[in-house]
């Protein structure tokens, strides 16, 4: 009887893991992508961070820009009733107050401070903005790569599964031989022993599948214990982009760097404020008034007035300025005017550290993906031998021209090249992704991520 007629004939193993599931979902990767850009708890929250962050810019540009214009109702208390007493003391019965509309000060011109203050606000409002946009970007590629993990660990489910197979029958192929003693006891229990290996690698790797597919569905927010059919594999392609293409697109997009930048640009103008704050310069402003409309018992009066100087309007120049002497601040507000210098300074440094980090990290991104691409070479070769050593020695032993240990050793050493041809595909896309993030992309240039899943059965 040929092998392959008697593994068909002979009954299947248990391999469920005894957890029912509250749904299998059939998703491919574009579809992922979607469904956690549109539906991810985070990305969520960040959007409604980006609307208040976007209103509170809003506010701090028209308040440097305009002058505050505002509409203003003020009315002293009125009774509504009486508790206690009689008579007419105590509060009136109709209001009265003022309704008033009009301008509050406004600076013209104070040596560039609340301009430098305003850049700061603006540098830091478009990196936040940019800020949670990498972070849109950041939860992409985590889903690329979730999704890819869930498919490595899928097939390693597989794998381990034709292992238990292939166990489990040579397990009960020999039980039947030692019931009338065809072969010894040691062989029997080398048999169950090597089943019982294989079982327990199987559960291993499905429990890890099942953890993985729950960070999935909280990825795409879909309901807790839900498996996933995946529509398409991974599909295998060699990074295409030099290093030094990289390292300067790393320089000009890296995250890191792009936060250290905004530091020392708004560490360098604080320290310009500081410098002017200790000066005793004038600050130009203007009262443009208010028209003021009083109401009230035997009061009626609409008027525009200015302040102190009736309804005129003018430009003044006034200096505030305080320089210590002793205590806090130090000297003329020196330890102050050194602790903005440090600052600064240390802002220098913080930039030159992530610049150096960054290219030591997209250097070690790099040769990992090299390194992964000489061993896939060599697994696929691997992988295509020790099965095929396999199925030759399984051949032997049942026919008793081999020993069991070369049957077991072959089993082995074929599962265990599959597993790591699959693991390192998948550690291989991981890092191409990880290195693109890296280096402040979405993606390679001329190359999107979401075409590394093929639909399975289309050739490769």
């Amino acid at each position: 009887m040929a092998l392959t007629s008697v593994y068909a004939q002979k009954e299947a193993i248990q391999t469920t893991d005894g957890l029912k599931a509250t749904q299998t979902k059939a998703i491919s990767l574009s579809g992922a992508i979607e469904q956690a850009l549109r539906a991810n708890y985070d990305q969520n929250q960040r959007d409604f961070n980006q609307e208040i962050l976007d209103l509170n810019w809003e506010d701090t540009k028209e308040s440097f820009w305009l002058p505050q214009l505002s509409l203003n109702l003020t009315t002293s208390d009125q009774r509504i009733s009486r508790l206690k007493g009689r008579g007419d003391v105590g509060l009136d019965l109709r209001p009265t107050g003022s309704l008033s509309l009009g301008f509050q000060d406004y600076v013209l011109f104070n040596w560039g401070k609340d301009y430098l203050a305003y850049l700061n606000n603006k540098e830091s409002y478009l990196r936040s903005t940019t800020r949670f946009k990498e972070q849109r970007r950041a939860l992409r590629h985590d889903v690329i790569i979730k999704y890819f993990e869930v498919a490595y660990l899928q097939k390693l489910v597989e794998i381990y599964r034709r292992q238990l197979r292939h166990a489990s029958f040579v397990y009960r192929f020999n039980r039947e031989k030692v019931s009338i003693r065809k072969i010894g006891k040691q062989e029997y229990y080398q048999a169950r022993s090597e089943y019982l290996r294989a079982q327990n690698q199987f559960q291993d790797i499905s429990n890890q599948l099942r953890v993985s597919e729950e960070q999935f569905a909280f990825l795409l927010t879909d309901d807790p214990g839900t498996r996933y059919l995946l529509k398409d594999e991974l599909q295998y392609n060699r990074l295409q982009i030099p290093l030094e293409d990289a390292e300067k697109i790393a320089i000009k997009n890296n995250p890191e760097i792009l936060e250290s930048t905004k530091d020392v640009n708004n560490a360098r103008r604080d320290y310009q404020i500081q410098l002017r704050e200790n000066l005793p310069l004038p600050t130009f402003s203007v009262n443009l008034g208010a028209y003021r409309h009083n109401f009230g018992q035997g009061v009626n009066t609409t008027r525009y007035n200015s302040g102190l100087a009736g309804n005129t309007i003018d430009v003044r120049a006034s200096i505030n300025a305080t320089w210590s002497l002793t205590g806090r601040g130090g000297f003329f507000n020196q330890r102050t005017t050194d602790s903005f210098a440090i600052a600064r300074q240390r802002s220098y440094s913080e930039l030159a550290e992530s610049r150096h980090q960054t290219l030591s990290d997209i250097q070690k991104a790099y040769y990992r993906i090299r390194t992964y691409e000489q061993q896939v070479r060599i697994l696929e070769a691997a992988s295509n031998t020790n099965n095929r050593t396999f199925d030759v020695i399984l051949e032997n032993y049942l026919n008793r021209k081999t020993a069991f240990i070369n049957f077991s050793d072959a089993l082995i050493s074929a599962v265990a090249t599959d597993a790591a041809l699959a693991e390192t595909y998948y550690l291989h896309t991981q890092q191409k992704v990880l290195l693109a993030q890296e280096m402040g992309l979405d993606e390679f240039p001329g190359k999107s991520f979401e075409q590394l899943g093929l639909p399975k059965g289309a050739s490769k």
